[in-house]
C-alpha cells in the first residue's frame, strides 16, 4: 500500500487516535476534578466488598458535607422526637440516612478510607473518586491516542518526489 492517500485504515488511525486521546483526556480530568468538575471530600466512607467472577470489588459510599450536616441535623431532630414518642402523632425515626455511591475508591481490603475526594461526572451522574488508578488509566489512554494520531501522520504523509 502507498502511502500519502486518505485511506480508510489511515482515516481509521486517525479517528481511533483522536477518540482514544479525548477519553484518556476526560478520565484524566475525572480523576483530578480538572476541567471545572464538580468536587467534594467525602467522609464516613463505608466499603463493602462483593465477589464477581474474576474476584472482589469494592462498593463504597460516603457522605459530602452537605449530606453530613443534613444527616447530623435528622440524628437530632430523631433524637428530639424520640424524647416526645410518649405523643401521639410524633414520628419515631426520621429516615435513612442521604448517602452518595462512589466509584473507584482505593481500598486496602482492612478498613475503610477515613476521607475520598471525587468528583461528579455530568454526563453519567457518577462520582469518580482521585485515585492513582484512574488518572494512570487517564494517562495511558491519552499515551495511546497520541501514538494512534502519530501513526496515522506518518501512514498519511505525503510521498516526497525523489
Amino acid at each position: 500500500m502507498r502511502r500519502g492517500r486518505w485511506t480508510a485504515a489511515g482515516l481509521g488511525w486517525l479517528s481511533a487516535g483522536v477518540l482514544t486521546a479525548a477519553a484518556g483526556v476526560g478520565v484524566t480530568s475525572a480523576g483530578t476534578g480538572a476541567l471545572g468538575l464538580e468536587t467534594h471530600t467525602f467522609t464516613r466512607v463505608d466499603c463493602r466488598s462483593v465477589s464477581v467472577k474474576g474476584g472482589t470489588v469494592w462498593h463504597c459510599i460516603g457522605e459530602s458535607p452537605a449530606q453530613v450536616r443534613a444527616n447530623d441535623e435528622a440524628d437530632r431532630r430523631a433524637a428530639q422526637a424520640a424524647l416526645r414518642a410518649h405523643r401521639d402523632g410524633v414520628p419515631s425515626d426520621i429516615g435513612p440516612h442521604k448517602r452518595t455511591r462512589l466509584t473507584f475508591v482505593d481500598h486496602d481490603g482492612r478498613r475503610d478510607p477515613q476521607e475520598v475526594t471525587a468528583s461528579r461526572v455530568p454526563v453519567v451522574d457518577r462520582w469518580i473518586a482521585h485515585s492513582g488508578n484512574v488518572v494512570g488509566a487517564g494517562v495511558l489512554l491519552t499515551v495511546f491516542g497520541i501514538m494512534g494520531v502519530a501513526w496515522s501522520a506518518y501512514r498519511l504523509r505525503p510521498l516526497r518526489p525523489g
